[in-house]
C-alpha cells in the first residue's frame, strides 16, 4: 500500500457535479448503469437542503477526489441506538488498494463512534469477491443469512393504494 496522504472531506454544493460523476463510475462498475436515474438536480435536493437526508464524503489525494462513501442515519430498534447506513462507497480503479477506501471507513466510523451508532451496515454484491475481502480485512461480517427487500417504482404505488 503506498503512503498517501489521503484527506476526507464531506461534500458541498459545489461538488455536485463530482457526486454525480462517481454515481456514475460506480454504477458502471456494479453493472447497472441502465438504472440511473440520478441528476445533478435531483441530488441537490437531497443532499444540500436545510434537513439533508444523506450525506457524503470525498477522499483527496493531492487535491484531486479519487473516492467518496454516501450514507444516511438509520435505527436498530434490538440495539435501542441510532446507526448508519453506507449506501455507497467507491474508489476510482487506479486507487484502489492504495488506502483509500480504508480511509473512508474509517472516517466513516469515527462519525458513528462520535453519535454513538450501534452499527455501520450495507450491501456488497455477491460476486464482488474483491470488495468482500477488503470488508472483511476492515473488520465486517459478512451476513448471509438476511436478504435485502425492496419495493421500489409502481410496487410502491400499487401497495399504496391497496
Amino acid at each position: 500500500m503506498a503512503n498517501l496522504d489521503i484527506k476526507i472531506r464531506e461534500a458541498e454544493l459545489a461538488d455536485l457535479e463530482l457526486i454525480m460523476a462517481f454515481i456514475s463510475q460506480k454504477s458502471e462498475f456494479d453493472g447497472c448503469k441502465n438504472l440511473l436515474e440520478a441528476t445533478a438536480e435531483k441530488l441537490q435536493q437531497t443532499l444540500f437542503v436545510k434537513s439533508p437526508l444523506v450525506r457524503v464524503l470525498l477522499a483527496e489525494v493531492a487535491g484531486t477526489a479519487v473516492g467518496f462513501a454516501m450514507f444516511y442515519a438509520s435505527y436498530s430498534s434490538l440495539l435501542a441506538q441510532p446507526c448508519l447506513w453506507l449506501d455507497d462507497l467507491f474508489v476510482q480503479a487506479p486507487m484502489r488498494g492504495m488506502g483509500v477506501g480504508t480511509a473512508l471507513l474509517k472516517y466513516l466510523a469515527q462519525i458513528a463512534e462520535s453519535t454513538n451508532c450501534g452499527r455501520i451496515e450495507w450491501t456488497v454484491n455477491t460476486v464482488n469477491a474483491p470488495g468482500i475481502a477488503f470488508y472483511q480485512k476492515q473488520g465486517a461480517r459478512i451476513l448471509e443469512n438476511i436478504r435485502v427487500c425492496r419495493i421500489e417504482g409502481r410496487a410502491i404505488a400499487q401497495l399504496a393504494n391497496k
